[in-house]
């Protein structure tokens, strides 16, 4: 059954999108979901890898407490409903039918001439531009494998997650999409989607353009203006610029749905770097965008039952394959399950 949308219009999550239940589930459903979101928390090998101190972890756990009891209590629940209500048809500030349509309506028109003559450099060395044999032979095999898969599939948008941060994702798609661009003559778009951490703007790329990917979605700037090229190459880039932290909201807009879309349209290939798989709900609502996701797990750091949670997680018609990192044969034989 769809989940019915109840999302308040100050730019922060209902209680009912924080428990991921309908605005008419029951007590039995509230109390079940109450018990799966603590858990993200409080089970200490999720915990212990998470985004979260244990102080953070400590206040997300009273948070949750506090929805709970608010939405197993009738009186309270009613009246939070009605304050949602009047919420929810109060004008956006952030959302209006301008903005959205403002972003929609420049990205058609972004793939004219010239419309990626800012080029830029790369800040931080690829093993794959360094021509590090080893580490681009692995890359070579790895675009192989994911070119079969997505010739018979129509797979053209690919995300690239992990189950926590640290496990070399967006070191992973960085490389990935270089020699892509580069050795087999694609064109492809990398674009950064990990807006409460993107490292791509802040370590990979020297920048040209002053506008990126959170600007377009919010209204303020066209695609064109966020789209850049990295020299020589035919590898382009929509970094995100800057950190939010309505990564949710942003993600799941109506101009996110867009770009990835449309993206498709002028690129061979769209490589989505995306947030680490917990704790955020990020990752779920990127997968019902992007046509796969390809899960990066590194060998002897992230605990098999964290990966088994991470896989299962993930929509199994979208998950792609799984990319070993840091891994030798000791390490394969670990993860071999």
């Amino acid at each position: 059954m769809k989940k019915e949308k109840a999302t308040a219009n100050n730019g922060v999550r209902s209680y009912y999108e924080t428990f991921e239940v309908r605005q008419d589930a029951t007590t039995d459903e509230i109390e079940r979901a109450y018990r799966k979101a603590k858990s993200v928390y409080s089970d200490e090998s999720v915990a212990l890898y998470s985004l979260y101190s244990g102080e953070e972890r400590k206040q997300k756990l009273l948070e949750l407490s506090d929805i709970y009891n608010t939405l197993s209590d009738p009186a309270k629940r009613k009246s939070y409903d009605e304050s949602l209500r009047k919420e929810r048809t109060a004008p956006s500030r952030e959302w209006d039918s301008g903005s959205i349509n403002a972003g929609r309506d420049a990205f058609e028109e972004y793939s004219e001439v010239d419309a990626f003559k800012d080029r830029i450099t790369l800040r931080r060395a690829l093993s794959v531009a360094e021509q590090d044999q080893m580490a681009t032979e692995k890359f070579r095999i790895l675009f192989n494998r994911l070119e079969q898969i997505c010739l018979k599939g129509s797979v053209k948008s690919i995300a690239v997650t992990s189950a926590v941060k640290g496990e070399g994702k967006t070191t992973t798609a960085m490389n990935l999409a270089f020699i892509m661009a580069t050795e087999f003559k694609k064109k492809v778009l990398v674009i950064e989607s990990d807006f409460r951490n993107p490292s791509i703007s802040s370590e990979y790329l020297n920048m040209g353009r002053l506008h990126g990917l959170i600007d377009v979605l919010k209204g303020d700037a066209d695609i064109r203006s966020a789209i850049n090229r990295l020299e020589d190459t035919n590898l382009h880039f929509l970094p995100a610029r800057c950190s939010v932290k309505n990564s949710s909201l942003l993600l799941d807009s109506p101009g996110m749905r867009s770009v990835l879309s449309r993206s498709k349209e002028d690129f061979d290939y769209v490589i989505v770097d995306s947030p680490p798989i917990f704790p955020l709900v990020d990752v779920s609502i990127l997968s019902k965008c992007v046509d796969g996701m390809l899960l990066v797990v590194k060998a002897g750091a992230t605990p098999k039952d964290i990966v088994k949670k991470a896989v299962r997680s993930l929509p199994k018609d979208n998950l792609l394959g799984i990319v070993l990192n840091c891994a030798d044969s000791i390490h394969m034989n670990k993860y071999y399950y």
